[in-house]
């Protein structure tokens, strides 16, 4: 497009600006609505005025937004037009200028009083900016001139207006102040609550979000924040409280949605399930939750109920049909029907599945007890960048550990280090496989280069941790590592189990038995259970050691490390 044609075509409009007379906005500014018209100064077009114009705005077409900038603000100061400062505030704004921003904003308000936007505007800039005392007054002007829905959906922006400061605790004043005149509207409570919620005041986040649902029942938004509250402050409350509230509001559709993810993330599949089923009644043509509920079927073990909503979602259409097919992959392959599972797998195309389902034919052919023809696939898989070469590395050397080839599944990884030496997947898959024949020095060495390339990278200083816990007595210098790894990773239960075997090295008991009971409740590892057990031998609990590592069993039936441990304890 021609920029000189837009310059010519728009200059009637800064005649008419200048001679004080109505005019259309300026292009690309929207109008701000409100109650009158704001009073046109009496400017004189001159040569100078008009060649500034031209030059920005020639400037902002082709690109140059800080030169475009720097000639409306000029204009904008001297004619204090205020749809010239409302080009000027524009054109700021999108080249990301906040100074010029900001002054134009406040320039604005003086020439427009009564603009809602110019107000809009200024707090959003002076929030954002760090000026809440200055934000203050022009929120409180801009919330009283609002009425009616207008004025829920400003309480409502509330906490975005002040999404980039840092001190929480004065952004809550801050809400708590202007919010003040309007108690009476449960948005009023919501915005003190998410306020108070960021600011770590949890009971007063929860008092907050309690006034706006009695206030208005049945509000979704105040429950999903009321569950975010508890999800932080005391995770067991959270199921009781969304299960209330759905009996009381079974048609909330978005909690119900959110329940059932919730469900999932504490890994409770059968009711997930039935949560996901009752929005597949209600939304019976909502392809997503049909998928969720063939997942959490295939997840359950009921393979022919995940079998049968996965095809159901080919025959509708259903968008991600690669994905849907390496699933119905996974489901035969459970059912122990090779055939009809490499059939899907290979039907998956190229995508983002391709490469995973590729590696799960090579992975049937090796269980059908054919592993070279099974490495020999692998190698002949085309690939084209080094994610996808690395992940068919560690695909081989998994095959080879899990045939109990140790040696070479730890040479296959030595071989992927020489052509990618700072691959962290490789590093640290070469890093296990070293501690798994013994080469703990070799382990080291790989986890220590890891942690340089990826320095918050949790998993390489809790393996590294828990290396020198298992293997040496050089615990002062475990101890670091694994709290490094907590920092990055507070709730990770292989880390906890590694710190809370670390403490019981140590002599730590009860700090051990924390650790490992908050790490065996995250994930009913076999191996963390015997480091429970342990533990709780040595303290005297001999049946509750024992009954551990017997459930642990019958839920891993055949675990070595289980039944080492009983046999340590007599059984």
């Amino acid at each position: 497009m021609n920029s000189k044609l837009i310059a010519i075509a728009v200059l009637p409009l800064l005649f008419a600006a200048c001679a004080g007379q109505p005019a259309k906005p300026l292009p690309t500014t929207k109008p701000a609505a409100v109650p009158a018209p704001p009073k046109l100064p009496d400017v004189t077009l001159s040569d100078e005025l008009l060649f500034e114009f031209l030059f920005g705005e020639i400037a902002g077409q082709r690109g140059n937004l800080g030169i475009a900038t720097e000639a409306y603000v000029d204009m904008a100061k001297r004619t204090r037009d205020p749809r010239i400062v409302q080009r000027a505030l524009d054109i700021a704004l999108f080249s990301g200028n906040v100074t010029a921003s900001l002054e134009m904003a406040k320039l604005l308000t003086e020439v427009d009083p009564n603009s809602i936007k110019a107000k809009q505007t200024l707090s959003a800039l002076l929030a954002h900016s760090g000026s809440i005392d200055e934000a203050r007054p022009n929120i409180e002007k801009l919330l009283a001139q609002q009425t009616g829905e207008n004025l829920d959906k400003g309480l409502l922006q509330l906490n975005n207006l002040f999404a980039r400061q840092s001190d929480r605790q004065a952004v809550l004043s801050a809400i708590q102040s202007v919010t003040k005149p309007y108690l009476d509207h449960p948005e009023a409570h919501y915005a003190i609550s998410i306020a108070a919620w960021r600011a770590g005041q949890m009971e007063l986040a929860q008092e907050e979000a309690d006034k706006a649902a009695s206030m208005r029942p049945g509000w979704e938004m105040a429950a999903l924040l009321k569950m975010q509250i508890l999800e932080q402050a005391d995770k067991n409350r959270v199921q009781p409280f969304l299960k209330d509230f759905l009996a009381q509001y079974p048609k909330s559709q978005e909690v119900r949605l959110n329940y059932a993810k919730f469900l999932v993330s504490e890994k409770k599949y059968a009711e997930a399930r039935e949560e996901f089923d009752e929005l597949k009644k209600t939304f019976p043509e909502n392809r997503e939750v049909a998928f969720a509920v063939g997942l959490l079927s295939l997840q359950l073990g009921d393979v022919d109920s995940a079998i049968s909503d996965f095809k159901k979602l080919l025959d509708q259409g259903y968008q991600n049909t690669d994905l849907v097919r390496y699933y119905l992959g996974q489901s035969y392959e459970l059912k122990k029907n090779p055939v009809e599972a490499e059939k899907w797998y290979n039907a998956v195309e190229k995508g983002n599945q391709y490469l995973a389902a590729k590696v799960r034919v090579a992975v049937l052919m090796k269980e059908q007890g054919n592993l070279a023809g099974a490495r020999s696939y692998l190698h002949n898989i085309p690939t084209s960048n080094e994610a996808e070469k690395v992940f068919i590395i560690q695909a081989e050397a998994q095959m080879l550990h899990d045939s109990g080839n140790y040696r070479e599944a730890y040479a296959v990884l030595d071989r992927g280090l020489a052509k990618f030496p700072d691959s962290p997947n490789l590093l640290y898959d070469q890093a296990m496989a070293a501690e798994k024949l013994g080469k703990i020095r070799e382990t080291e060495k790989s986890l220590n280069k890891l942690i340089r390339i990826q320095p918050d990278f949790a998993q390489a200083y809790n393996a590294l941790g828990y290396t020198l816990v298992e293997h040496t007595t050089r615990y002062k210098e475990a101890l670091p590592l694994l709290e490094k790894a907590l920092n990055l990773s507070p709730q990770d239960p292989y880390t906890l189990d590694s710190m809370g075997w670390l403490q019981f090295k140590m002599g730590n008991v009860p700090s051990s038995i924390d650790y490992l009971k908050r790490a065996y409740a995250g994930r009913r590892d076999p191996e963390i259970a015997a480091h429970l057990a342990e533990v709780l031998w040595v303290q005297g609990k001999h049946e509750d050691a024992k009954k551990l590592l017997q459930s642990s069993l019958k839920e891993n039936p055949g675990n070595e490390v289980l039944i080492k441990s009983l046999k340590k304890f007599g059984h």
